[in-house]
Order: C-alpha cells, then sequence, then structure tokens
C-alpha cells in the first residue's frame, strides 16, 4: 500500500479509461468497469491494483500476484490470464507502468502528515525539519540535517550533522553518521518512444531497531514497496544499498560495498569491503562474502564466496592455484 505520510494517490479509475491512456484494448468483455486504484509490484499485488510483468526470470511471482490487471507482452500474456488478471498488451510494458505510476501516484501528503516530537529530544538550531516529523525522546539530530515531511525517528537514535532523511522510518537505538542519504530515488530507468526517464520510486525506507550506517552510505527507497534494514544491521562508510533490498538481522556489511536493486541479504551475514551484488540475488543466512566479491548467483547459506564472478572460496581457490600453474609453465 501507499504510505499518505509521504505520498498522495490520484483518483480511482476505469480499467477502460486506463487501456486507452495505454493505447491498448481490452479482450475481455465487460472488463472496462473494473476500478483501479494504485500500481502495485508483481508479488504483492491484490485486487484493485494494476501491476507488470514483463521478464520471464519472475514466473515465481505469478503465483503470489492477484491484481486486476496487468501490463504484459503477447507472448507472456497466455501466463498472466492463467492467474485471473486481465492481461493489458503492450509493447513495452515496465516502460508504460513507469509512465501511470508517474500519473497515478504523487509525492508529498494530500493534507499535513501526523507527527510528534518529542521535547526530550535534542535537535541542533541549523537541522531542517519537515511537517509531521515523528523524533523520539533521547535522539539527537545534529548540524545541517535535513529530516524531510513525515518521517519518524525512534528513541534514543543519534543522527551525525549533514544527514538527510526522506521517505522513511527509523527504529529505536540507531546511528546515521554524517553524510548519509537515506531514502533517495534510486538508478531505476526505463526507455520508451519519448527516450530515457526515471522510473518513480513510490515506497519507502524501513529501518529497524539499533541499525548503524556510515559516514557517506546510500540507502534508497523503494521503487514499489521497501527497502527493509532490519535490527542489529551494521553498515560501514561510503556503501550503496538499492531500491527494494532487504537485510536481515545482525548483517554487518564492510566500506565500499554494493547492492543493487531488489537483492534479499539474510541473517548475519558478513559482507566484505567492496564486494558487489547483482540484482534480485539471494544471499542466505550466514553467509560470508570475501572482499571484492562479484556475486552474480544466489548464494546458499552459510557458505562463503569469492572472487569474479563470485564462487565457493574453495573453489576460487583452486582456479587461482591452477592459474598459477599455468602461467609457470
Amino acid at each position: 500500500m501507499i504510505d499518505h505520510q509521504f505520498y498522495t494517490m490520484g483518483p480511482a479509475i476505469p480499467l477502460s479509461e486506463l487501456a486507452h491512456k495505454l493505447g491498448t484494448a481490452l479482450e475481455i468483455e465487460g472488463a472496462g468497469d473494473d476500478i483501479i486504484e494504485w500500481p502495485a509490484a508483481l508479488g504483492n499485488s491484490q485486487p484493485g491494483c494494476v501491476t507488470f510483468f514483463s521478464d520471464k526470470r519472475r514466473k515465481g511471482q505469478l503465483v503470489t500476484a492477484n491484481a486486476t490487471a496487468c501490463l504484459t507482452t503477447e507472448k507472456l500474456a497466455p501466463l498472466v490470464a492463467e492467474t485471473g488478471m486481465i492481461p493489458l498488451i503492450l509493447e513495452n510494458p515496465r516502460a508504460s507502468f513507469a509512465r501511470i505510476t508517474g500519473d497515478m501516484v504523487n509525492e508529498g501528503s494530500a493534507g499535513k502528515p501526523e507527527g510528534k516530537i518529542s521535547s526530550g529530544a535534542t535537535i541542533h538550531p541549523s537541522a531542517s525539519i519537515g511537517d509531521g516529523v515523528s523524533i523520539g525522546s533521547g535522539t539527537v539530530v545534529g548540524a545541517f540535517c535535513v529530516i524531510e515531511s513525515g518521517v519518524s525517528v525512534g528513541v534514543n537514535c543519534e543522527i551525525e550533522p549533514f544527514v538527510h532523511v526522506s521517505f522513511a522510518h527509523i527504529g529505536d537505538g540507531c546511528h546515521i553518521k554524517s553524510g548519509a542519504v537515506i531514502g533517495g530515488s534510486g538508478f531505476g530507468m526505463a526507455e520508451d518512444k519519448s527516450g530515457i526517464f526515471n522510473i518513480p520510486h513510490i515506497g519507502r525506507v524501513m529501518i529497524r531497531d539499533r541499525v548503524q550506517i556510515g559516514s557517506k552510505s546510500c540507502v534508497d527507497r523503494g521503487q514499489l514497496g521497501d527497502t527493509v534494514i532490519c535490527d542489529d544491521v551494521k553498515i560501514d562508510n561510503l556503501v550503496q544499498i538499492a531500491h527494494n533490498v532487504s537485510i536481515g538481522e545482525g548483517t554487518m556489511i564492510a566500506a565500499q560495498v554494493g547492492i543493487s536493486g531488489s537483492c534479499v541479504i539474510g541473517k548475519k551475514c558478513l559482507l566484505a569491503g567492496r564486494a558487489s551484488i547483482a540484482d534480485h540475488i539471494n544471499i542466505g543466512d550466514g553467509a560470508i562474502l570475501a572482499a571484492h566479491a562479484g556475486v552474480m548467483t544466489d548464494v546458499p547459506a552459510g557458505e562463503m564466496h569469492s572472487g569474479i564472478p563470485a564462487m565457493p572460496i574453495r573453489e576460487h581457490m583452486r582456479s587461482v592455484a591452477t592459474l598459477k600453474k599455468l602461467s609457470k609453465k
């Protein structure tokens, strides 16, 4: 669902009107009277939603998809129809979905967001605090911080100078170091006949309790849904966490790690310096990524992977040893 602390929904529209906007036809008789209320991610979609399906690799998400309508290609339309969703056939479903998302959802609350700043919070006079911000007792907000409208920060947090927070809810006992940016729009692009454009991001960042985020690290808000950082996660300086990433409890992430969009990192994982993870990758609980690992496939729980492309560390070491022997010959 859309968080009304941060976003305003446009009016619901009949499916016939949406199809007309998209320049496509409805092939199911009577479907045009169905009402579309908001855009949603495929796997989390509910009746009243519109979603999209353009990549067969995401076929597994159709199992839980329950949207009223789904933008898709002619080739993939039969898979959509099997779920009971109404397929809207388009040449470029992803770009079309991005365009209608921008039409249906606007940044900013329609009314004044509800918030409360505790008398026990300490806020530097130079900090900028938006409407409807909630800040708990014992929390310290440093010089020149920007806390935008609708954000909530729990009790006993420390937000160092020059931190920027938007579209986020932060739990208790968190420490965010200088220069971090929380809740910015992620790096998502689409292209259609009009050119390349930014995909609207209408999600949030959800930071649980006792999380530490290092200096000049960035945590992007979700494109659809949320970016989630669970309890006791510790993040070093200069780390990039992209949209819709989920990080499990107690995971530790060293400097200059880059995590691409929609990755799921398990509990108590260790990500060493400069490890890089491609999008939509799952890292199992307790897994370890060595420094400079380039992860392009899922990593099972408890395994240690290294190298580029990353592989189980024993395989990587054997490959390195073999290459050394060959070079000597």
